[in-house]
């Protein structure tokens, strides 16, 4: 009889999770109504595999669909059928783990169904997203028709309802409650609270049971920072000593789960078998037998929830807790799946609610644990194949899909990289054939490609493409392709009053102007700081703004005058006539909805004519990605207000160990940890390893070029590819500003000649000196970079530009490595990634911040969207730099991993493998941690080795207790390591 049920629990998860063409529970009540409805006859499966009964589809068009009374609502959905009608009442369904619920009487006849406007997630004044919206706030115009417009159609069938008077059998509200509790347990937390408990009292109340997954409700709730959850799980860390004053928190966390209640038909010692199976099982069972004998003295006494929770503590990997999910779904198991799930998300709440506290665990275990409880909830092939189906939505996909856009209705999808936006919006527009799209984006590849893909129902255009046919093909005789520069600025300031520092001010206020959605100059247009004669920043007098603002004006007013002129500052830019397209308010029609992808980049010019449209607007992007705010774009998708919003948190393009790296960035340097970056089942490495071509991603141009000379160097050159080619990437330009840089005599002798006409003129205003003195006093940093190569290659130029056209190949697959900026690359994916060293530098690992009074995270965000930009790009391999790995020592990661130490210390004794550290490896330790062996992007390697127990403390804090009694730990001696910093680390952080 055991063994029946575990199967059919199986089988309710497969119904939990079906997708199109049958009945999805995940979707908003609202919503269920317009897809066919299906007669969900289900009875368990036999032992024989087959269905006794299977689903039914029936077509709900030929049926009437008049709307439902009031009076006729009960007998139609359920005798119990009752909406909340406001969301204190909604907010209480999450709270019920202490009191058993009872749902209020509706203070109103016209309900609200929760797909239309009541959508989680709500914005604080500051445009960024409550802790707790995830359950607790919601947006709603007053202007939206609340009732809850239901068709009565005999074949809806979610209860069993029909309208003959006797029902059929096996319909889904005849199951028995526990069943019922068993399927929605599969569920994700949002389908439970949007849905399920939506549908009539006897669902709500199943999901509002407090006996019904408490763990995962209380974790979901914590995770939304609601004050309950909060108060509940810090009170819970006190009592069991689990705190940041307790050093042995980590051991007291093992006894507090150890004492974990399950369905008292469990067999421990069952699990106990299971969980033999598993290879990180010795050293578990070791830690407990030596450091907790109370849980077990012995291999046949120890306390199966003890281990498993040693289990979780000792792993290093995804596929580590993977592992242990299928030990104890073994046959033999007396587990049901909930069970695994609920021990699962204890241990979850307990490792995310301890480092809350501030104690020094390494977020990779909870990391660890929350990816595989996110693919279990979220994806339909969890444990079937290794990569997901891509046919198969997310349920956060779903979500997006199932959302019908309404005029005047404002979306955001929070889409983090690699989640599948593109696919979504797809989805969404081939669902709906009969509306009509506009797909916006600001990249004219970009919109080039969506063209290929999007159904014949969605127009793509660049925004500039759009202002172009509207505004700037009145101009194209006086179009400046290039952006406005301070030197042509600089002639046509007023005489005696100009010069390249006057002249930026300008320039950067007339940029500021074209981004900003206001309708003249203001000083609010002027920079704040400037540099002065000496290099050094300044704040700008209100003198220097009201002229910046002065001419500031004047350039615009030319600008738009329509005859030609000479003045390459009066020449209209794309910006320019992006600009006039804004100000005269166009209207984009006859669109039913506007697609606007790469949100994050937008300026507020641009926001302002899409918000302003009739229609509803989309925007989709990833805040995360934003690395051109000194272009002006302010992040759309942090400063508009929505009316709904959605969140894509699992990447296709890789799998767990990149997505790590690129979550541990979010989490150390902005502190995100309620939406988590997940990837799927794919293998990868992020230990040095390569294979095939290498996409090798800088900050600059200057270490681009710096690249490309070392992997073109050698008597077999390899080939290259640069993103965008030579030309756009200027090698001409580098050439001619070497010409440049000879002398005149020089020149003329070898018949040396400048091609740019820019650079030409340097030659009669001052040579490379002044060319240079330009380029600091300007802040033009793309031509600082040219110079910067210039001057360090120097003779060789000539022969390193030929060698890098020769080794260049413009068919990116056939090169060996494909070089570029993260600007560049934005966007693209390749199979290996190697990040250049000349990112935002982070000098030391975390243990090491306070002898440097080092302060992390006082770079600006751009800094740290460019590394989490370039980090995932990859999608098998990772080449990461020093610096980055000390990034990662912020979340608690150092790449340590446990051996069991009599296995270790077979021979002579072993000396730390830490340099600066001479201490012995103690055989009495029950476990030795090793560090794993990296190669860094810049090829020097850190060989690992096996790491004392005093270093281990310094980086792992409490959870060496696990592995040594506290009198062996503190009996060595710790070696303070050498913190000497290369010179030019110390002058780019002084530069911060």
């Amino acid at each position: 009889m055991r063994r029946q049920k575990h199967l059919t629990e199986w089988e309710c998860q497969e119904l939990a999770q079906s997708r199109e063409g049958s009945y999805s529970l995940t979707q908003p009540f609202s919503q269920r109504r317009t897809n066919r409805d299906v007669n969900l006859g289900l009875y368990p499966r036999s032992r024989t595999g087959r269905w006794v009964r299977g689903l039914t589809h029936t077509g709900s068009t030929a049926r009437s669909q008049r709307p439902v009374k009031v009076d006729e609502m009960d007998s139609f959905v359920s005798e119990d059928y009752e909406s909340p009608s406001d969301m204190e009442e909604y907010s209480a369904l999450l709270e019920a783990d202490e009191a058993e619920m009872h749902p209020a009487e509706p203070t109103s006849t016209r309900k609200r169904p929760w797909g239309e406007d009541m959508r989680p997630g709500s914005w604080g004044d500051d445009g960024t997203p409550f802790a707790s919206s995830s359950f607790k706030h919601y947006v709603a115009d007053e202007g939206i028709d609340n009732t809850l417009d239901l068709v009565h159609d005999s074949c809806y069938g979610l209860l069993g309802v029909t309208d003959r008077k006797e029902l059929s059998s096996g319909q889904i509200n005849q199951f028995p409650d526990e069943l019922l509790q068993c399927i929605f347990g599969f569920l994700p937390i949002a389908a439970l609270y949007q849905s399920v408990s939506l549908v009539c009292r006897q669902w709500k109340a199943l999901v509002s049971d407090p006996l019904f997954i408490p763990w995962k409700k209380l974790y979901h709730r914590y995770l939304s920072k609601e004050q309950q959850a909060v108060l509940k799980v810090e009170d819970l860390l006190k009592k069991n000593e689990m705190t940041a004053e307790q050093e042995l928190c980590v051991l007291n966390l093992v006894r507090h789960f150890a004492t974990h209640k399950c369905s008292p038909t469990t067999d421990r010692s069952a699990v106990l078998g299971c969980l033999k199976s598993h290879h990180l099982y010795l050293k578990a069972e070791a830690c407990i037998i030596h450091r907790l004998p109370e849980l077990g003295n012995t291999a046949e006494t120890v306390n199966a929830w003890a281990v498993l929770a040693v289990i979780v503590l000792l792993s290093h990997e995804v596929g580590d807790i993977l592992r242990l999910m299928t030990c104890l779904q073994q046959s033999r198991s007396t587990l049901r799946s909930v069970e695994i799930t609920e021990l699962l998300y204890c241990l979850a709440t307990l490792l995310y609610g301890m480092r809350e506290q501030k104690i020094l665990i390494s977020n990779r275990i909870h990391y660890n644990v929350y990816y595989c409880l996110y693919l279990l909830d979220n994806c339909a092939s969890f444990g079937q194949s290794k990569i997901r189906p891509s046919l198969n939505l997310t349920n956060e996909q779903q979500q997006i899909i199932n959302h019908d856009i309404a005029p005047g209705q404002v979306v955001k999808i929070m889409a983090f990289a690699g989640t599948g936006k593109t696919s979504t919006l797809i989805k969404y527009a081939e669902k709906r054939p009969q509306l009509q799209f506009l797909y916006a984006t600001f990249n004219r590849s970009i919109a080039d490609h969506a063209s290929s893909l999007f159904p014949e129902n969605v127009k793509c255009k660049t925004f500039h493409s759009l202002a172009f046919a509207h505004t700037g093909r009145l101009y194209w005789k006086k179009l400046n392709a290039s952006k406005l520069t301070p030197y042509a600025v600089n002639f046509v300031l007023p005489k005696g009053q100009a010069g390249f520092i006057r002249a930026k001010l300008v320039a950067k206020t007339v940029e500021a102007f074209f981004a900003s959605a206001d309708e003249t100059v203001n000083t609010e247009h002027v920079p704040i700081w400037c540099n002065n004669n000496l290099g050094q920043k300044v704040l700008v007098t209100r003198e220097e703004q009201l002229f910046s603002v002065r001419e500031a004006g004047k350039i615009w007013e030319n600008m738009q005058r329509l005859e030609s002129t000479r003045e390459s500052a009066y020449k209209m830019t794309h910006d320019g006539y992006l600009k006039l397209w804004q100000l005269r308010r166009p209207r984009l029609s006859p669109y039913d909805a506007i697609f606007v992808d790469e949100a994050q980049d937008c300026t507020p010019a641009i926001t302002q004519v899409v918000l302003s449209q009739p229609c509803g607007k989309i925007f989709v992007g990833d805040p995360h990605q934003q690395i051109y705010s000194f272009r002006g774009a302010v992040n759309a998708l942090c400063e508009v207000p929505h009316t709904h919003i959605f969140y894509l948190t699992q990447s296709f393009r890789f799998g767990a160990e990149i997505a790590y790296v690129g979550a541990t960035i979010l989490d150390a340097s902005k502190n995100l940890r309620d939406k988590t970056l997940v990837g799927g089942y794919q293998e990868g490495n992020i230990q040095g390893h390569s294979e095939g071509q290498i996409a090798i991603l800088s900050r600059t141009n200057y270490c681009v070029f710096n690249e490309a000379v070392r992997v073109t160097d050698g008597e077999t050159p390899s080939r290259i590819h640069i993103i965008g080619g030579p030309g756009k990437f200027g090698l001409n330009k580098i050439l001619d500003i070497w010409v440049l840089l000879q002398p005149e005599t020089e020149r003329g002798k070898r018949s040396l000649r400048i091609k740019d006409p820019y650079i030409a003129m340097w030659a009669r205003n001052g040579g490379f000196s002044a060319m240079k003195k330009y380029a600091l006093c300007a802040e033009d940093k793309e031509l600082e970079g040219k110079i910067a190569v210039v001057e360090k290659h120097n003779l060789r130029i000539p022969e390193l530009v030929e060698r890098i056209e020769v080794c260049h190949t413009p068919e990116q697959t056939f090169a060996d490595y494909v070089l570029g900026t993260v600007h560049k690359a934005k966007g693209m994916e390749f199979d290996t990634v190697q990040v250049t060293d000349d990112f935002v530098k982070i000098p030391c690992a975390r243990h090491n911040f306070e002898r440097l009074q080092f302060q992390f995270g006082m770079s600006v965000e751009d800094e740290w969207n460019l590394i989490y930009v370039a980090v995932t790009r990859a999608k098998k391999h990772l080449v990461i730099t020093k610096s980055i790995e000390n990034i990662m020592s912020m979340a608690g990661e150092y790449f340590l991993r446990a051996a069991l130490t009599r296995e270790v210390l077979q021979g002579e004794p072993l000396v730390c493998a830490l340099e600066h550290c001479n201490n012995i490896l103690r055989e009495e330790a029950i476990l030795t941690m090793r560090k794993l062996p990296i190669i860094y992007s810049d090829k020097k390697e850190d060989g690992g080795g096996y790491v004392c127990h005093a270093c281990v403390k310094r980086r792992l804090g409490p959870i060496t207790y696990l592995t040594a009694s506290p009198e062996l730990v503190e009996s060595m001696p710790y070696n303070a390591e050498n913190l000497a910093l290369p010179r030019r680390v110390e002058l780019l952080l002084d530069a911060i």
